[in-house]
């Protein structure tokens, strides 16, 4: 790789984690092309970036941002999973894709400037997604409403047959 195209992906990595509000670092060693490129295809459908690239890049792009703690974790073969949309989804994705393959480990994480644990990741993958939760959300908004509804029917009903 020349200098040229080096400052340049270190440029496009330091704008992805500039954007991202969580960055997870995985060992993709001893994976086939078909289960990576699987998991890269899961990652974007949750809205989130998989870079695979040499770890002197990455730990430079990660310097002066809130991910330069993941710097130590940038050892052997290096991929990174960032998002700054759904957390969830790629915390699932992640979570689906560390069972399906013993081979691949999960190095390290941040999330909102915290360190994450794989079982933070777990947690978060067990969660329903966005959409469930909005649905349950207003379900319980509504279901006053429409208690109060009967009862006031109720109310109605019993003046009506006095």
């Amino acid at each position: 790789m020349e200098r040229t195209q080096k400052t340049q992906e270190v440029a496009e990595l330091k704008q992805a984690f500039s954007k991202a509000t969580t960055a997870v670092v995985v060992e993709f060693k001893g994976l086939t092309v078909e289960k990576d490129t699987a998991f890269r295809k899961s990652v974007r459908d949750g809205k989130g970036q998989y870079r695979v690239s040499k770890n002197t890049l990455l730990r430079l792009a990660v310097k002066e941002t809130a991910f330069e703690s993941l710097g130590a974790a940038f050892k052997g073969a290096s991929a990174v999973a960032t998002t700054n949309e759904d957390v969830i989804a790629l915390a699932k994705a992640l979570n689906t894709f560390l069972k399906d393959n013993p081979a691949a480990k999960f190095k390290a994480g941040v999330m909102d400037g915290k360190q994450i644990s794989m079982s933070d990741i777990a947690q978060l993958a067990d969660l329903p997604s966005r959409e469930v939760l909005i649905a349950k959300l207003l379900f319980l908004m509504q279901y006053p409403v429409s208690g109060l509804a009967i009862v006031l029917e109720g109310i109605r009903k019993q003046k009506a047959g006095e």
